[in-house]
């Protein structure tokens, strides 16, 4: 039997949906209701619900659906929310005919966190959740690192037995994300997702007015905390490099591991040429997610600024 949404009052399928999420929207447009993500929990209001179609998505981890038939049945509502919205589901043509505001070509992939992920920043009994915050706990990240990165786990699929850290860009979208092996019995320690690495790395938590600092992953961003950024590798993004000569921050302070001297110089070539202060920072063979906050911070500020001379002589003593 279908339904006719017209018929249906926006007030009475708003509060049931607020009563569905357990919470309060923003809307938009005077059709769409923004909540938090009940999928991902992500920290501001990215999951959208088109009060007239039911069409509904997440910017952050796609979690979407074109009815509310789906929503309901995705989050297992109980029989009185069928019942309350009349609901079964609408035949629609396509799911960007609603969301306008954003919609994003066909030919652009669109990247989302792995269905399996579980968010670290709810308390659980689950094995695999205890293992997961064993070896956050043993690098050093906190609650508050959980919940700031949104980091959480997979106990099936692709990534399993992996902690899986997001990254996302100054509009709150996911960008990319690595997954480390907790149980440490792989013989791939990281699994990269297969994106882009075109981007900046915590980009949306980046100001580029202030000192910035690069380093190679995820960790010893975390560890670093302070503005910085992770290359998920050893050379410099496109966007990165663009961004860097727009904003041009007062100081960076570029902390590859030691074995990537080459790459770290290569960096504070580039940043030399165009008259950025850089600084090239060294911790003796440990890296930031080992020494810790304080330490780490300790060898950036007794790090000297790269003068051309000082690079010559660093590139001879290779």
């Amino acid at each position: 039997m279908c339904y006719n949404t017209v018929m249906l009052k926006q007030e009475t399928i708003l509060a049931t949906l607020n009563k569905l999420l357990n919470q309060s929207p923003k809307i938009r447009k005077g059709t769409d209701a923004v909540y938090f993500c009940p999928n991902c929990n992500h920290y501001k209001r990215k999951f959208e619900v088109n009060l007239d179609s039911g069409k509904y998505n997440c910017w952050v981890c796609g979690f979407r659906g074109l009815s509310f038939n789906s929503l309901c049945k995705q989050l297992k509502a109980p029989a009185e929310y069928y019942s309350t919205l009349k609901i079964s589901p609408p035949k629609i043509a396509s799911f960007n005919d609603t969301f306008k505001f954003e919609a994003i070509p066909e030919s652009e992939k669109i990247l989302s966190l792995p269905s399996e992920f579980k968010t670290l920043s709810i308390q659980s009994n689950d094995l695999d959740h205890r293992h997961a915050i064993k070896y956050l706990t043993s690098r050093n990240i906190t609650k508050s690192d959980i919940i700031r990165y949104n980091i959480g786990y997979c106990d099936s699929g692709l990534y399993k037995g992996r902690v899986v850290i997001p990254s996302y860009d100054l509009d709150g979208k996911l960008n990319f994300f690595s997954a480390r092996d907790y149980y440490n019995t792989s013989t791939m320690k990281y699994r990269l997702c297969d994106f882009s690495k075109d981007i900046i790395g915590f980009e949306m938590l980046i100001n580029f007015d202030e000192e910035v600092t690069l380093v190679e992953g995820q960790f010893d961003a975390i560890a670093v905390r302070r503005n910085c950024i992770p290359l998920f590798g050893k050379t410099l993004s496109r966007k990165l490099k663009y961004q860097l000569l727009e904003s041009r921050p007062p100081r960076v302070n570029v902390l590859l591991d030691n074995d990537a001297v080459k790459g770290a110089l290569k960096i504070c070539s580039f940043l030399l040429k165009n008259n950025i202060n850089v600084y090239l920072v060294q911790l003796d063979g440990k890296d930031p997610s080992v020494l810790g906050f304080e330490k780490t911070w300790e060898s950036i500020r007794r790090a000297s600024p790269i003068t051309f001379s000082s690079f010559i002589t660093h590139t001879v003593t290779l």
